[in-house]
């Protein structure tokens, strides 16, 4: 026997009235058959029809049990299987962010190790790459980090000084905040040696009241060799 899986399944209260209305009729059947008794002699044939009629109805409430039975655990079925759909939804997608992410990162390295070899003059030119503002937890305070670079056509040694600042508003005018106005170090300045590339990081507090526009990135080699570079990144928190 084949059963379909109802639309709408409803609790254990609906099957208990559905048990009611099965038990009226068996006992309405019963009774119209008793009732009868009365008014005809009860032979045995008739007592063995009525025998008949009550095992038919004892098999049908079985079946009907049976059916009940079935239709649980088909229910508890879909319930688990629903359940882990919904799990294993979430689970692809967590992997498909987690790749996408790894995806993106592993493309801006590619970018940022071809901006090192593609430099055609070989002078060894500086770039600032790879900038980033994310949030420091605390009001006002953000982490900065960048690169510095040069091509990796040449073997010289770039040496010097980086200057940072941010540029913004407050209290309606313009406000230039240097380093040494917006860490815990008081530092004019950083120090800045590599070959090939040096990674940048720290932290920064803004005063109160204060609206970022710019971060501002200054290099300033210690040879005529190089120029000096400075950069203005639009003030854009990530994380």
């Amino acid at each position: 026997m084949k059963y379909s899986t109802p639309k709408i399944v409803q609790t254990d209260r609906r099957g208990s009235y559905l048990w009611a209305l099965v038990l009226l009729g068996i006992g309405g059947v019963t009774g119209w058959y008793l009732s009868g008794i009365g008014h005809e002699p009860v032979t045995d044939d008739r007592l063995s029809a009525l025998r008949s009629d009550a095992a038919g109805e004892r098999q049908r409430v079985e079946e009907l049990e049976q059916e009940r039975s079935s239709l649980q655990e088909q229910l508890a079925v879909l319930e688990r299987s629903g359940q882990i759909d919904r799990e294993a939804t979430q689970q692809v997608r967590e992997q498909l962010k987690t790749y996408e992410q790894e995806r993106v990162e592993i493309e801006e390295e590619l970018t940022f190790l071809r901006s090192m070899v593609s430099t055609s003059d070989g002078k060894g030119a500086l770039q600032v790459q790879r900038f980033k503002l994310e949030s420091g937890g605390a009001e006002g305070t953000y982490r900065y980090s960048f690169t510095v670079t040069q091509s990796m056509k040449t073997d010289a040694v770039a040496s010097g000084s980086i200057f940072l600042a941010v540029d913004g508003i407050q209290g309606g005018e313009a406000r230039w905040l240097p380093l040494r106005e917006i860490t815990e170090e008081k530092a004019e300045k950083l120090k800045m040696q590599f070959k090939h590339f040096q990674d940048i990081e720290g932290m920064i507090h803004l005063p109160d009241g204060f609206k970022p526009r710019k971060f501002i990135v200054e290099l300033k080699p210690n040879t005529k060799k190089l120029p000096e570079i400075k950069e203005r990144f639009d003030w854009v928190v990530t994380g």
